[in-house]
């Protein structure tokens, strides 16, 4: 038993109607290699384009050797596996990869220097790898800022297969996720069993992005045929070219397993997802007799790897302030001659072990504002949450919009990454007391609070309260070097792209 295809809204036949369906094929390996050509392209260029400009500007730096970046660069990060079709699958901005190729070029650039004894490479080291790996990570953003569904370097798209409530959630999800593949289908393995619920779908239902979502019948009642159920799955996968079904919420092993066998066939994956969104460096999969574990690793929040990264952090904290010091002196120079009052504003804030610490910020509001601000409490959008939000906040003085516009107000907070109140990626501290905040909120106190972090790339003020607090206990839970590498990464298109920001 299936359903029609549609977009907009959505027919089911009648139980026990048959429904011709027609097989398509799509050329799933042809769009994977589509997408390892545009990356490993962008890469190249970025690498091309770095080495002539590095060139030009050092003259220390022979153009022959600026110029073996580009070959050492792919070479590099084809060895690496940044290139691999599972790594970029998901996602066309590898951050993870991209790291990863820029210290194994680094350390090999370095050995080839010190057995050749080159002159020349230490300029290389030092600026065209780091650079290029910069210019490369910009490349991919762009190329993923512009790749959208159904663009020929979209990913397959994905089949779900699970009861209604779960995918529903699963859809939910994946909607907060912009370069999530797109959701083709659905599966619904108990809209046979459930009547009540037929109308809910039959009037059409939206996927992640608002974009039409198929729904098939794959209920299998008691009577009919197992596997004409699964036969509703497969043909699901053939017409929308799907290269991986994903099973959501409980299903019976030999369900999933006959699933499996139907699939194998077509060359067609089966995902199961986890109970909570955890990242893939915390999973690993070992075997127990005849049982498979999906067994995983708590999180670190200690350790010698901390450590460094802390001290890195007050290092680039400090380096910015040096190299920031014009804009810095310019934009406190704007806050003194347009509004009466302090340059800067400070406020308690709550820190890493609810530790308390005063927060910097350049003053974007009139000197009076916190007595003014009982007056707008009914206009708080984070009624729920501790937050204190305005939309056109009265208060705010006219240089002090632009600061925000432009997230020049937490520059400032340089200063408490230097002492290390701060780190320069993690969730962003709040003026709540630790003894005030419920239990599960309270988790973002096991990590420093950072200058920015998944709330302000995903949308910052446009976000509800219940979906920030999310964010911040899925980077708490999840948190590495490749998620700190793809959050700066997003960080400056976020800021250019003002939204949220007021």
């Amino acid at each position: 038993m299936t359903a029609e295809q549609v977009t907009d809204t959505l027919v089911l036949p009648k139980f026990g109607e048959t429904v011709e369906v027609t097989p398509v094929e799509a050329p799933v390996d042809r769009q994977d290699l589509r997408r390892r050509a545009a990356v490993a392209a962008c890469d190249a260029a970025a690498a091309v384009a770095t080495a002539a400009a590095l060139g030009w500007v050092l003259d220390s730096l022979p153009l022959q050797q600026a110029l073996a970046v580009p070959a050492g660069w792919t070479i590099t990060a084809w060895a690496v596996g940044a290139y691999h079709r599972r790594r970029l699958k998901i996602r066309l901005g590898d951050a993870r990869g991209l790291l990863l190729t820029t210290v194994t070029l680094l350390a090999a650039t370095s050995v080839v220097a010190t057995l050749l004894s080159l002159s020349g490479a230490r300029p290389l080291i030092l600026a065209a790898v780091p650079a290029t790996a910069v210019a490369a990570a910009l490349s991919r953003v762009a190329l993923r800022r512009f790749t959208r569904a159904g663009d020929a370097l979209a990913a397959a798209p994905l089949v779900l297969y699970g009861p209604q409530d779960a995918v529903r959630r699963f859809c939910s999800a994946a909607g907060r996720d912009r370069s999530a593949p797109t959701i083709a289908a659905a599966c619904i393995t108990d809209l046979g069993r459930a009547g009540g619920d037929h109308a809910s779908w039959a009037g059409g239902w939206d996927g992640p992005g608002g974009r039409g979502l198929t729904v098939v019948d794959a209920t299998a009642c008691p009577g009919d045929d197992p596997g004409a159920a699964l036969d509703a799955v497969v043909d699901t996968v053939r017409r929308s070219g799907a290269d991986t079904v994903v099973v959501t919420g409980h299903c019976d092993p030999d369900a999933l397993r006959a699933l499996s066998w139907r699939l194998e066939a077509h060359a067609v994956g089966v995902a199961v997802t986890p109970l909570w969104p955890v990242s893939a460096e915390r999973v690993s999969v070992r075997t127990y007799g005849d049982a498979t574990l999906v067994e995983v690793t708590p999180p670190r929040y200690d350790g010698a790897r901390l450590t460094v990264r802390h001290l890195v952090d007050r290092a680039i904290a400090g380096l910015a302030l040096v190299l920031l010091s014009p804009v810095l002196l310019g934009v406190a120079a704007a806050v003194k001659l347009t509004s009466p009052g302090p340059v800067f504003f400070s406020q308690l804030r709550t820190g890493q072990g609810g530790r308390r610490f005063r927060l910097l910020k350049f003053r974007t509001m009139v000197a009076d504002a916190e007595t003014l601000k009982a007056a707008l409490a009914t206009a708080n959008q984070y009624t729920a949450g501790t937050l204190f939000k305005v939309r056109h906040d009265p208060r705010v003085t006219p240089v002090g919009g632009i600061l925000r516009a432009l997230s020049l107000d937490e520059l400032p907070q340089l200063v408490n990454v230097l002492r290390g109140d701060m780190a320069l990626v993690g969730p962003r501290p709040t003026a709540t007391p630790p003894e005030q905040m419920r239990s599960d909120y309270r988790r973002r106190t096991l990590v420093k609070p950072g200058m920015t972090g998944l709330w302000q790339v995903s949308g910052r003020s446009n976000l509800p309260w219940e979906e920030a607090v999310r964010l911040d206990l899925r980077y708490v839970e999840n948190r590495s070097l490749s998620m700190d590498f793809d959050i700066v990464c997003r960080t400056l298109p976020a800021v250019l792209s003002r939204d949220g920001a007021y």
